[in-house]
């Protein structure tokens, strides 16, 4: 007789050897997905930080050019002859003023056909500008330099050769302007009838800190400046208020006259915050517009001016002690 039942395939498996393979397969496959998404988290991260470097450097770099080849000379060695010029039409004009025929000093007389009306002195010569200036904007900074320029086939040489930067922040753009030296044309008051357009050009976006310091040595000691004026007399030869009644009150005055004027910086500490703003998922529109939590870092840097009246700067160990 014929046994009914049959034998159980050997090759077959059980229900629970299913689930337990179902079970391992999806844990699996779940650590190999975490594991590629925190990969692919530090891969963003560190792209974003790249980034960020980049810019620094970038914003470093230019400006570390840009004060390498600065060009600054004295108010008193340029525009000699329109400031002559200037000071006399204003004596001039004075004078007329005081004499009650300023109508006639400035328009003529049309009875004395002789005497003309003045002319402009600021149409007696070109004014330059050579000026190196810094101002104070809390953490939004902004300076304005000439430096020697260099034909690189791209950029639009300016007369001598020279042309004037200026870095400042508009919104969270970092701006570099670049035009001439020349002054704009000015009416025979002194205010400016003319309108410069410079070349602008955006070296970096997400800036929220654009701090400058400037190191001098005073006194024995390194010292820095919010704000820098190279026509002043602050920082280094600081100006002395006089007591008019002292004696030798006009000695002192010529004294005065005679301290030079700030000039340069020895050198220039630049502090920049930049922000990047970490994205969403999905494609480069819907990151664009899902922007959340914004992460700020830290640069810095300390560059001299090499044609400061200083030759050397501060050691490693007294910055770090300051």
């Amino acid at each position: 007789m014929k046994n009914s039942v049959q034998n159980k395939n050997p090759m077959a498996f059980t229900l629970i050897e299913v689930l337990l393979a179902i079970s391992i397969f999806s844990l699996v496959v779940s650590s190999l997905y975490t594991t590629f998404r925190v990969g692919m988290r530090a891969y963003a991260s560190g792209e974003r930080e790249i980034n960020r470097m980049q810019h620094a450097r970038v914003i470093f770099d230019t400006i570390d050019r840009d004060i390498r080849s600065i060009y600054y000379l004295p108010e008193t060695i340029y525009n000699q002859n329109l400031r002559r010029a200037v000071s006399r039409f204003q004596q001039e004009w004075m004078k007329a003023e005081l004499d009650g025929r300023l109508d006639e000093f400035l328009y003529g007389d049309e009875k004395n056909p002789g005497k003309e009306a003045a002319r402009n002195p600021y149409e007696m010569g070109i004014e330059i500008n050579l000026q190196f200036k810094a101002d104070n904007r809390k953490s939004l900074d902004s300076m304005t330099l000439v430096r020697y320029q260099y034909n690189d086939g791209l950029t639009n040489i300016q007369p001598w050769g020279l042309g004037r930067i200026r870095y400042l922040v508009e919104g969270d753009q970092l701006i570099r302007t670049e035009e001439d030296i020349i002054e704009p044309m000015k009416d025979m008051q002194g205010k400016e009838i003319e309108e410069k357009i410079p070349r602008r050009d955006v070296l970096a976006e997400g800036i929220k800190r654009f701090d400058l310091r400037f190191g001098f040595f005073h006194q024995d000691d390194w010292l820095e400046a919010e704000d820098w004026d190279s026509k002043a007399k602050r920082y280094r030869n600081p100006t002395v208020e006089l007591d008019e009644e002292d004696p030798d009150y006009q000695k002192k005055v010529q004294r005065e006259q005679m301290k030079p004027e700030d000039g340069l910086p020895a050198f220039i500490r630049i502090s920049l915050d930049i922000e990047d703003e970490k994205q969403t998922k999905g494609d480069t529109k819907a990151r664009s517009a899902k922007k959340t939590k914004s992460k700020l870092q830290t640069f810095s840097t300390l560059i001299r001016v090499p044609t400061a009246q200083e030759n050397y700067l501060p050691s490693l160990e007294e910055d770090n002690e300051e």
